[in-house]
C-alpha cells in the first residue's frame, strides 16, 4: 500500500488510498505537540487496506509544511492549527473520523465546534479546560519548545520503543510553538461539548508519564465518551511495537 505526499496551501499531506473504492468515510490523522505526519507511518497502510482513504498532515513547522515568521509560530495556539485540519479536510471532501495524539485532540475537539465529524478517536489525549489537571507548568514564551536531550524524551514520549526506533524519531521532532505548549500541557484550551458531533473513543496508556490515564478517564466522562485502558503502553502509542 503505497502512500502518496502532496503540498497544499502549505500543508504536507500523507495520503494511502485503498486499492478498490472507499467503503467507509475518510480518516483523518493528527498529530501531537513537535511531531509530524511521520507519527501515522504503520496506520495510514493498516487502515487504507480496510477500504478507507487516510490522511496524514504536519501541522506548520513541522515536518514539510511550511514554516511561519517566527513571532507567528511563538504566537500560535493550539486552536490557530485549526487552519491546516481544515485544509486537510477540505482535501478529502467529505466530513472525517478524526483520529487524534496528545496535544492534536485538542486541535480535533476546536474543528469539531465548527464541523461535522462522523467519530473521534484520541490517543492519550491533551486535556481541556473544563475537565481540568493538576499542572503549572511556565516556560519562556519567547522561545521555541525542543524535544530536551535524548535520553530524556526516550524515557519520557517514547519510552515503549526499542532506542534505534526511538533515535529514528527523535531525529524527525519539530520546535514547537510555546504558547500550544503551555495551552496542552497546563489544559488551558476550552472545549464547547454542546457543539460536538459523533461518539468519541478516549484511549489512555498505563505508562503515559505525559498524561495520566484518570485524567483521560475524566475526559471521557466529560464528553460521554467511552475509554480505553491500555495495559503496557506509553505515552507514544502509535509508534510503539506490536
Amino acid at each position: 500500500m503505497s502512500t502518496e505526499q502532496k503540498m497544499i496551501d502549505g500543508v504536507l499531506i500523507e495520503h494511502a488510498a485503498p486499492t478498490t473504492a472507499p467503503s467507509a468515510p475518510p480518516l483523518v490523522f493528527v498529530h501531537g505537540a513537535g511531531h509530524g505526519s511521520w507519527v501515522w507511518e504503520n496506520y495510514l497502510p493498516y487502515f487504507a487496506a480496510t477500504g478507507r482513504d487516510c490522511y496524514a498532515f504536519s501541522w506548520y513547522n513541522h515536518h514539510g509544511s511550511r514554516d511561519l515568521p517566527e513571532g507567528r509560530f511563538l504566537e500560535r495556539s493550539l486552536a490557530d492549527t485549526v487552519e491546516e485540519l481544515e485544509t486537510v479536510v477540505s482535501f478529502a471532501g467529505q466530513a472525517p473520523v478524526l483520529v487524534t495524539h496528545s496535544m492534536g485532540a485538542i486541535v480535533a475537539q476546536k474543528y469539531a465546534e465548527r464541523h461535522p465529524v462522523l467519530a473521534q478517536v484520541h490517543i492519550a489525549p491533551a486535556i481541556c479546560a473544563d475537565v481540568g489537571l493538576d499542572v503549572d507548568f511556565a516556560i519562556d514564551p519567547g522561545t521555541p519548545v525542543g524535544p530536551g536531550p535524548f535520553e530524556t524524551a526516550w524515557d519520557f514520549y517514547l519510552g515503549g520503543t526499542s532506542e534505534e526506533d526511538a533515535r529514528r524519531y527523535y531525529a524527525l521532532f519539530s520546535e514547537e510553538s510555546p504558547r500550544a505548549i503551555m495551552e496542552g500541557v497546563n489544559a488551558l484550551v476550552s472545549v464547547d461539548r454542546t457543539r460536538l458531533s459523533g461518539p468519541t473513543l478516549f484511549i489512555a496508556a498505563e505508562h503515559d508519564r505525559v498524561v495520566p490515564a484518570e485524567a483521560v478517564r475524566r475526559s471521557a466522562d466529560h464528553f460521554g465518551g467511552d475509554y480505553l485502558f491500555l495495559h503496557g503502553r506509553s505515552h507514544n502509542v502509535a509508534l510503539e511495537p506490536r
